[in-house]
């Protein structure tokens, strides 16, 4: 597994205005083309620092992946998501030779306590996957609910 961690700014005001800027809520009001581009590349290029810094190497997965986003900063988990796109594609060419669905087999957003965002990035197993859906599938198949 691949695991390294992107810091939030220190301070509560600095987290404040980290998630006005990066939140789905940002580009859902409107926010221009430009200021996206800039946040896009300034995200791509902190988390390559943060991939280095966790001597993650550059080296391309010759296998599918998922990949979990562990957040801590008092976002809904659904507004993760322009932030959760713009780490992946820094990932592209670091780690990742793409982020199709050939490569990139799941991405799921959840949160923990660790004042960061955790990145992992581990071998997709199918196999697991269809049991965790079959799960899912089995009590409404079973007719409960």
């Amino acid at each position: 597994m691949i695991r390294f961690t992107i810091p939030y700014p220190a301070t509560r005001q600095g987290l404040t205005a980290w998630n006005r800027r990066y939140s789905l809520n940002a580009y859902w009001s409107g926010k221009p083309y430009h200021a996206r581009n800039r946040d896009a590349r300034e995200l791509h290029q902190l988390t390559g620092l943060c991939m280095g810094r966790a001597g993650v190497p550059r080296e391309l997965l010759d296998f599918p992946v998922e990949v979990r986003f562990r957040w801590d900063d008092g976002l809904d988990a659904d507004n993760h998501a322009a932030m959760g796109k713009m780490i992946l594609d820094a990932m592209k060419g670091y780690i990742l030779r793409d982020d199709s669905r050939k490569w990139v087999k799941r991405v799921s957003h959840e949160f923990w306590d660790g004042k960061k965002i955790l990145v992992e990035v581990r071998p997709y197993d199918q196999q697991q996957a269809e049991k965790e859906l079959y799960k899912l599938q089995a009590p409404a198949a079973a007719g409960r609910p």
